[in-house]
């Protein structure tokens, strides 16, 4: 099984995914923002924020990043993030400063690539905020986000579910669903 988390930020999608990791037995890919910021040497985002051309380039490299991760797991996974929510933050961040042809570059790679996960799991904003010094702790940012996040999903794929709840709950659903699609 390929399963993507996608959603805004601090909504559980990590502890989401470590859960399913250790529940179905597949590799966990960390959400690959992370790995970038590492590489760039930020220990957040604001930087790409404030400087376009940089921001370009954080951004592509996250794309690559997630997309070589889930080739290295030919036999599945299970990914913190996924190449929609890729999308989101270039369109949010970077397309007014990019040309038309860099941004559809970037949206039709994307949209050749959504179609190997088997499917993708949705979190919806149900938990409070957390601070983690990495990304931004605004409501109306992470609204914005969700927004953006449910309308890729309804563009790019139907092979998406809804969870809610807490943990146990959310695991039980997408068990449910990794079920009904090997029956």
């Amino acid at each position: 099984m390929k399963i993507g988390i996608s959603g805004a930020q601090s909504t559980g999608k990590t502890t989401l995914a470590r859960a399913l990791s250790e529940k179905l037995g597949l590799p966990l890919i960390e959400e690959q923002a992370r790995v970038a910021a590492r590489e760039f040497g930020y220990k957040n985002l604001k930087a790409t924020k404030e400087q376009p051309a940089l921001g370009r380039q954080f951004q592509w490299r996250c794309l690559m990043l997630q997309m070589a991760a889930e080739d290295h797991c030919p036999e599945g996974f299970i990914s913190d993030r996924t190449v929609l929510d890729n999308a989101v933050y270039w369109m949010k961040w970077n397309s007014r400063w990019s040309e038309s042809k860099e941004n559809m570059l970037f949206y039709r790679t994307v949209e050749d690539r959504v179609g190997k996960y088997d499917f993708i799991v949705y979190v919806p904003l149900e938990i409070p905020l957390v601070a983690d010094g990495f990304r931004s702790t605004g409501r109306d940012y992470q609204e914005e986000i969700d927004f953006m996040i449910r309308l890729f999903l309804m563009s790019y794929t139907k092979s998406f579910i809804t969870v809610t709840g807490d943990l146990v709950n959310r695991v039980k659903q997408v068990d449910r669903s990794v079920n009904n699609f090997h029956n």
